[in-house]
């Protein structure tokens, strides 16, 4: 008894050194790599301390720092460093029972959720009804105070990791809004925040069953053959590969914001993908956080997060601007965990084996094929994402056979594509006119 207690111990002690040194390795190399890219942004602007009063040289000084501060953290020094500290510390977690512990946390947060939810479906929305399915999720349908004028209804299929109103964010910034008032009946998927129980929900049960059921449950409202399926980041990959295996039901389809071509990206969150595996990641938390990647964008630069705030209100700020800033600031940080198992074919079969471009995708036993792609096809892109380069977007047109189908590459950021005035006054309305001759 006694020797296994030290046993114990011993295990302990090592896995605790073994943290200690290499999350103190992770600390001083990104202060290096802090300290450094400030100096160099300094000297590349020929910038003083006095000069940072004129608000073109923070400009530029913020600029040169993003970018200085971004190469380095892509340096495979610093990355092996980060996945040596992950991988410590989920070895000492189980001493802690932190896996426990979050699994725990993870439960009473999918049923804080739930009392949530006609809150966050609701404040500023548009006017929806919910259509309960089987299964962690649900069906939006917003209502519209005049009978739909198009055949075709449209169908949004929204990612894992933040929630679904980033595209009904505000009456004015509302995609869902242009939609419906262009004549459209339109439906959306809400992931229903997963508890423990849904660790193990897999890539085939959220295509052939989640996303199938919802079209099918959207033909069956509207007598419709078939629906517009438009899918919002990781909610693309949902829609294409369901587009490849039931092209019949699908009249158009638009790709917003969808990574799927990971080999072209040399980016700060696919360089930390490749190195980091996620099966040991979901062995030890079942779910995988979805603050962790939060705080995962957050590192890629903590000074724009430093300085967000101070930086938007040293100008008078109008009430609806304060309104949109916040309303934008909530929906970045109300993450809900990602099913493990889900997580780790997307991050293995997309990101860390390019399956889907290169032909070699299987769901279940379903293969996935990209020249089953037949049907009008609009891909949406944000020239300056930095959560999902436009690399990682654009060129999976090249291998859709689809004789009709268009990219449309705009000037914006990852967000900015849904909340932008500017893009809702210019791209939107192209978008709509598009779907709207397809329909």
């Amino acid at each position: 008894m006694i020797e296994n207690y030290l046993e114990q111990f011993r295990k302990f002690y090592l896995s605790l050194a073994d943290f200690a040194k290499n999350s103190n390795q992770l600390l001083f190399q990104y202060n290096t790599n802090l300290a450094d890219s400030v100096t160099n942004a300094f000297e590349e602007n020929n910038a003083t301390f006095t000069s940072l009063v004129s608000e073109n040289m923070r400009e530029k000084m913020r600029k040169s720092f993003d970018r200085i501060f971004r190469e380095k953290m892509k340096d495979e020094r610093f990355i092996d460093s980060l996945s040596n500290t992950m991988d410590s510390w989920f070895a000492l977690s189980e001493f802690y029972g932190i896996n426990k512990s979050y699994q725990i946390f993870t439960d009473l947060f999918s049923s804080w959720n739930k009392i949530l939810e006609p809150l966050r479906d609701n404040l500023n929305r548009t006017d929806s009804e919910t259509i309960r399915m089987n299964g962690r999720y649900h069906l939006l349908h917003y209502k519209s105070k005049n009978k739909p004028q198009q055949k075709t209804p449209i169908l949004i299929v929204y990612s894992l990791i933040n929630r679904h109103y980033i595209l009904d964010l505000l009456p004015e910034v509302s995609v869902v809004k242009h939609f419906i008032d262009a004549g459209f009946d339109v439906y959306a998927t809400d992931w229903e925040t997963p508890s423990t129980f849904d660790k193990d929900m897999t890539l085939e049960k959220y295509i052939h069953e989640y996303v199938e059921n919802a079209v099918n449950k959207v033909r069956e409202i509207t007598s419709s053959d078939k629906v517009t399926l438009f899918g919002y980041c990781w909610g693309g990959i949902f829609s294409l590969i369901y587009s490849t295996m039931h092209a019949n039901t699908v009249q158009n389809l638009i790709l917003h914001a969808t990574p799927l071509d990971l080999e072209k990206p040399d980016t700060v969150i696919e360089k930390w993908t490749e190195k980091i595996p996620p099966d040991v990641m979901v062995e030890k938390l079942g779910n995988v956080p979805g603050q962790l990647l939060n705080f995962a964008f957050m590192m890629r630069n903590p000074l724009e997060n430093i300085f967000k705030y101070p930086n938007y209100f040293q100008k008078p700020r109008s009430a609806d601007e304060i309104k949109q800033f916040f309303a934008i600031e909530t929906w970045l940080y109300d993450s809900r965990p990602i099913s493990g198992k889900v997580y780790c074919e997307i991050i293995k079969k997309i990101y860390h084996q390019n399956q889907l471009i290169k032909g070699k995708m299987q769901v279940g036993k379903r293969p996935v094929n990209l020249k089953n792609l037949k049907m009008p096809v609009l891909n949406i892109v944000g020239t300056k994402d930095d959560l999902v380069p436009p690399d990682s977007s654009k060129y999976v047109m090249c291998d859709i056979p689809s004789t009709d189908k268009e990219l449309i590459e705009y000037p914006t950021g990852h967000v900015g594509l849904c909340i932008s005035k500017r893009a809702h006054k210019e791209l939107w309305p192209k978008v709509v006119n598009w779907v709207n001759k397809r329909s």
